[in-house]
């Protein structure tokens, strides 16, 4: 009898956490003795898995048209990527496996729609209006402002901006990664942003952890902390709306990482069924030591009852640095993660050479910090040690 199969979509990452992810999914897959096999629009192959295929898990025509196919027997499967979450369910749905339902997948994937939804269930969400171009957005600008322009299904930050009146609509539209679709004009949300992160285990949302998130412009995120520094009822309150919104989007399976601003009432953002990016998912297991994340998800997707959650037992923080715009020329006092204590991880693409950008996105960040203490201050102490000792030369661009 064949070892059961796990399919991850979408395993071909470029970005540092997501091949982290990859890392450590292929590890807890293994320790349970199945066959892990990728799939993705190019053939790269990896020693973490057993097997790879091809097709583009970015479209769920394509992944269910792969699965009709019947090419090899799967039992479950799963993903960490975004953009592959609608094809997760597709999947899951032509081979009768346990999954979230298209219609759930889809939802959530479209802001206004998982918006309708938790409206609907009595939740409280800001205004939200879909247009196709800048006379319709000039008329949704409703109310005193400011406003938030962006996509409807993007991520990372791509094309987010914010408007306080009609004269900043024209540079809104020409951020937006798709010219001439559908966007979305919303009411801005103030309030300290969070993000519950956890797993469904028997069809029920476990929210294991809280992190408060810090940003910059554009609402870039610039940093994440665990646990998040809260009140017991305001924590208590948090937990309880975000199991809620996740109940009422149709959502009954996975990873999941939901994102609310507290006003001081928790007000849900975005939900997503996969692990937070940014290294979310390495706070998690570090904070809750012994803590498999995908290992847990797996043995739920197979029927297998889950090793319970362990308690938090330490604290855990991710730091975007910035860099200035121009050509690096030097770059001096970056931590080894296998030598320098309490770093989880550590990356920087602006080497030598490099030329840096402003940032406008997620993906534009050239340095990041992963360290894990104790506490909480702990943490904050040994980030600002770390950045202290580092120094990145930049030469500005001459233009």
């Amino acid at each position: 009898m064949s070892d059961p199969v796990v399919l991850l979509l979408g395993h071909a990452s470029a970005t540092h956490h997501g091949r982290d992810q990859l890392r450590r999914v292929s590890a807890q897959v293994r320790r349970r003795g199945l066959r892990l096999v990728g799939a993705d629009a190019v053939a790269v192959e990896s020693d973490l898995m057993d097997e790879t295929v091809v097709f583009d898990p970015h479209d769920p025509v394509a992944a269910r048209r792969w699965a009709a196919a019947g090419s090899m027997p799967v039992d479950a499967v799963l993903t960490f990527r975004e953009m592959c979450v609608e094809s997760v369910a597709a999947i899951a749905d032509e081979l009768g496996l346990p999954g979230n339902s298209p219609q759930a997948a889809r939802t959530i994937r479209t802001k206004d729609l998982c918006r309708e939804v938790l409206r609907a269930a009595g939740m409280p969400q800001p205004r939200c209006s879909v247009v196709s171009d800048v006379d319709g957005a000039r008329a949704a600008l409703v109310g005193a402002g400011p406003w938030v322009v962006k996509p409807r299904g993007a991520m990372g930050s791509v094309g987010v901006s914010l408007v306080s009146g009609a004269d900043d609509l024209p540079g809104a539209l020409a951020a937006l990664p798709a010219p001439g679709e559908p966007f979305l004009v919303e009411e801005f949300v103030t309030g300290p942003e969070y993000s519950a992160e956890g797993v469904f285990v028997g069809g029920e949302p476990v929210v294991i952890a809280l992190t408060a998130k810090s940003t910059g412009p554009g609402f870039v995120e610039t940093g994440h902390r665990m646990p998040a520094p809260l009140d017991q009822a305001a924590e208590a309150a948090a937990r309880q709306e975000v199991t809620r919104a996740l109940r009422a989007a149709g959502l009954t399976h996975g990873v999941f990482h939901a994102e609310f601003w507290l006003t001081p009432t928790p007000v849900l953002g975005e939900l997503h069924a996969r692990p937070g990016g940014d290294f979310i998912h390495a706070l998690l297991e570090h904070v809750h030591p012994g803590l498999e994340l995908f290992g847990t998800l797996v043995d739920d997707l197979l029927g297998v009852a889950p090793i319970p959650v362990p308690p938090a037992a330490a604290a855990a923080a991710v730091r975007f640095l910035p860099v200035a715009p121009g050509t690096v020329t030097a770059v001096d006092g970056w931590p080894d993660p296998a030598t320098t204590p309490g770093v989880i991880a550590a990356h920087l693409s602006a080497t030598p050479g490099t030329v840096v950008r402003p940032v406008t996105n997620s993906a534009d960040r050239p340095a990041v910090l992963v360290v894990g203490a104790p506490t909480g201050a702990e943490t904050d102490d040994l980030l600002d040690d770390l950045v202290n000792g580092i120094r990145i030369e930049v030469r500005p661009d001459s233009r």
